[in-house]
């Protein structure tokens, strides 16, 4: 069983040091409750507003209008500027005005109500929240002592955020339009003139234009014609190939067994070997040797005089081409020197429908710019770049949000009671009385022969109970009161309707905070 006396002497000095001065500690807790809750009941209650809203950048329409309609520009970084953008101070005017914040504040003269508008703009900016938990999705909360100017200041900050936007795609829609009408008109005129410019210097130089072009057509008939010349050469170049490689697997005679199988053999040393191989030449010199009479009388093989003869044919064609490929690159050669010493009027001319081709090359990218713009203003996409998609309108609270009273009144409650034993330690401590028969022995040094404690009996005893009572009495009072002010100050005031509160702050209270 546990025993006060077995703690160590310096807690048992602090314990029973408490408890000699426990009435302190109810009078300090009664004291420090009962005025940190006055203080709780002055300070108003705060209801918030909010609004919930997702900035949708992109459509489900991109992937399909994509190089049809204008390039969206990057709105994510602009929504972002806006953002910050909203909270400066002529916006955080706009947003009083819009509130109705300015009605509440009451002032002598121009200046001092100028001065007390000014607070009341550092005021709001400092307790208007923004916050973005995710990309491109944004809650707008704010907090005031009404209700209805917490639902009107959210309400304005939403509608600012929106108008902004719209106001800002609207002039870029306008400076675009604006910029691509005077460039295309400009670039009409340039075309004109440059049309005009091409058509008098072809009237001018017609004689020169006409000699020179004609060479220039003669020159391309001729330069595909040498392209077709030189594949045919190619191709029969390929034909004589596989003519020589047929004829060599091929027999001279139609006798003779060793001559087969000496073609086989040559066939199969031509397909791994040069043809300077000794092997090769080896069995070539067989070959002949049997044809030319070394292995008898051998008849001639009908296969092997067509294949030479398609051979002879091919060759001739192959002499033929080779000599129209010559002729033709005599022929362009001349014709390319002519080209070459044809007048400077071809050189202007190049440059005059290079600088009409270019103009007419710019022109049209312009009119498909600004059809683009049309077709994106006309598909909705373009005319505030943005979809703002509201998934919680502000609304008046009718709960409020701030202060934690509850919280509030039990932390009210724990530091009253920590104030109380903090105040009971301190006398404790530099209490100079001695309550320990070793204390006396420690401070004289001298033994102690004994002590006198209490003699029980009924009226010690009596006494005791009623101490006690009293203590658990004062104790039950200030947790009866501190129940009955959570009930009133928490539960039954918040169930009344929120603009009766008797906290709330009217606008000269207001203006006065200012």
């Amino acid at each position: 069983m546990f025993n006060l006396s077995e703690l160590p002497r310096p807690v048992l000095q602090q314990v029973n040091g408490i408890w000699r001065r426990r009435w302190v500690i109810v009078a300090i807790t009664w004291l420090a409750a009962l005025m940190g809750w006055f203080l709780l009941w002055l300070v108003p209650d705060k209801f918030e507003s909010r609004a919930h809203v997702f900035v949708q950048t992109s459509s489900v329409l991109e992937p399909v209008l994509n190089g049809l309609t204008a390039s969206r520009p990057d709105y994510s970084q602009r929504i972002e500027v806006m953002r910050l953008q909203l909270l400066t101070r002529p916006n955080v005017e706009e947003i009083v005005f819009r509130a109705g914040l300015d009605k509440t504040i009451t002032a002598r003269t121009e200046l001092e109500r100028s001065a007390k508008l000014q607070g009341m703009i550092d005021w709001v900016a400092g307790d208007i929240r923004i916050e973005s938990p995710r990309d491109m999705y944004f809650i707008i909360s704010y907090q005031n002592s009404d209700p209805e100017i917490a639902r009107a200041v959210v309400d304005a900050v939403l509608t600012m955020l929106i108008e902004q936007d719209l106001g800002t795609s609207l002039l870029e829609d306008q400076a675009a339009r604006l910029r691509l009408n005077l460039q295309i008109e400009e670039y009409e005129e340039k075309l004109t003139a440059n049309e005009l410019a091409v058509a008098e210097f072809r009237r001018e130089n017609a004689t020169e234009l006409t000699s020179s072009q004609s060479r220039i057509r003669q020159r391309e008939l001729k330069d595909r014609e040498l392209l077709t010349v030189r594949d045919q050469i190619g191709r029969s170049k390929g034909r004589i190939l596989t003519l020589n490689n047929l004829l060599s697997a091929t027999a001279r005679s139609t006798s003779g067994d060793e001559i087969e199988a000496l073609r086989l053999e040559l066939a199969n040393l031509r397909s791994r070997y040069q043809e300077s191989h000794p092997d090769i030449r080896g069995v070539l010199a067989r070959i002949e040797q049997l044809e030319t009479g070394g292995g008898g009388q051998l008849s001639t093989n009908p296969e092997y005089v067509r294949l030479q003869s398609e051979l002879r044919i091919v060759e001739d064609s192959v002499v033929t081409l080779e000599a129209r490929a010559e002729r033709l690159q005599s022929e362009l050669e001349t014709l390319d020197f002519s080209v070459g010493e044809a007048p400077a009027v071809e050189a202007a001319l190049r440059q005059i429908v290079r600088e009409y081709e270019q103009t007419q090359k710019t022109y049209d990218e312009l009119l498909a710019r600004r059809d683009r713009l049309d077709l994106t203003k006309n598909l909705g996409i373009g005319e505030r770049g943005v979809d703002y998609k509201v998934f919680e309108h502000p609304q008046a609270a009718l709960v409020p949000s701030a202060p934690p009273r509850m919280l509030l009144i039990l932390g009210i409650f724990v530091i009253a009671a920590g104030a109380g034993t903090g105040a009971a330690i301190l006398l404790t401590i530099i209490d100079k009385s001695f309550s320990q028969s070793s204390q006396l022995q420690e401070a004289f040094g001298l033994p102690v022969l004994g002590a006198v404690s209490e003699a029980p009996s009924l009226n010690v005893n009596a006494s005791r109970k009623r101490d006690l009572h009293r203590l658990a009495g004062a104790l039950a009072g200030l947790v009866l009161v501190g129940t009955g002010y959570a009930y009133f100050t928490v539960f039954k005031l918040s169930s009344n309707e929120p603009a009766t509160t008797a906290r709330s702050v009217d606008g000269e209270q207001l203006g006065e905070m200012l």
